[in-house]
């Protein structure tokens, strides 16, 4: 019975010893400080980011704030690019901006009257060409002839009446851009001054298209001139040539009459 007994703890003596834990230090805290680093960068990164979401917190705060005062510029003083937009065309008026002077260069043309050309004197510079010789005894002209002239004057006289209207014009858009540049040095707000440079730069367009339309009237002045003097060169250099033709065709008919012609003595004579 004794024997048993030492068997049996024989048998289990093995498998105690089996479950025994083997802890070794060293990996242990190798284990623990790779943990701790790992935790330590983490939380690092969660500080980055909390800064950085922190810094763009502030800035979306700025931006609203700087929102928030642009708004409450607009209702106190409004929009100075819509308000300068309308206060321009209030002021001088689409159709104002688009008025023109003067009639068109084909217009002119066919007004032309060749008659009214002769009596032309151009407020008294000139004399009235008659239609007698020097002689005093009345002649037929040929209008046609004058009508080229009739276009020249006509073109004039438009110029003379879109010089005219321009001048007034012009001198209303002087007095409006001289008001306009004194209140722009006074102006209070920058609105104001963004309103009134929109106005300055209105006046400044307008007269410059005062400007051209004159020089468009002189321009078509000088065109009507220089295709005068183009037709007469060419009417000249045809006369010219109609001459020389001329010579040349009588040249061919006397040859052909004396070639036709046979003359014979009647009666001789000795000498």
């Amino acid at each position: 019975m004794k024997s048993s007994r030492f068997l049996f703890l024989g048998f289990l003596v093995p498998s105690a010893f089996a479950q025994w834990i083997v802890n070794d230090p060293i990996n242990t805290a190798i284990n623990t400080g790779i943990q701790s680093a790992q935790i330590a960068n983490h939380v690092e990164v969660l500080r980055q980011w909390a800064a950085q979401l922190e810094n763009l917190n502030r800035q979306i705060r700025q931006l609203e704030d700087q929102l928030a005062e642009q708004r409450r510029i607009r209702e106190v003083l409004g929009n100075p690019t819509a308000a300068g937009s309308q206060m321009v065309m209030d002021k001088l008026a689409p159709a104002e901006m688009a008025r023109t002077s003067g009639e068109t260069l084909r217009a002119v043309r066919r007004l032309a009257d060749a008659t009214a050309s002769l009596r032309h004197t151009a407020d008294g510079i000139y004399g009235e060409l008659e239609n007698r010789t020097a002689l005093g005894r009345a002649f037929t002209r040929q209008p046609a002839a004058y009508r080229r002239y009739a276009a020249v004057d006509q073109q004039a006289d438009n110029l003379g009446r879109v010089y005219d209207d321009t001048a007034a014009r012009q001198t209303v858009l002087q007095a409006d851009l001289a008001t306009t540049v004194a209140s722009l040095k006074t102006a209070p707000t920058q609105a104001e001054v963004d309103k009134l440079n929109v106005k300055v730069a209105a006046l400044n367009g307008q007269l410059a298209l005062v400007a051209a339309q004159r020089r468009d009237e002189t321009d078509k002045l000088s065109a009507q001139q220089i295709q005068n003097e183009n037709q007469a060169a060419k009417e000249r250099q045809d006369m010219l040539e109609k001459q020389v033709a001329e010579e040349r065709q009588t040249l061919d008919v006397v040859n052909a009459w004396q070639r036709a012609v046979q003359l014979t003595p009647g009666t001789y004579t000795r000498p």
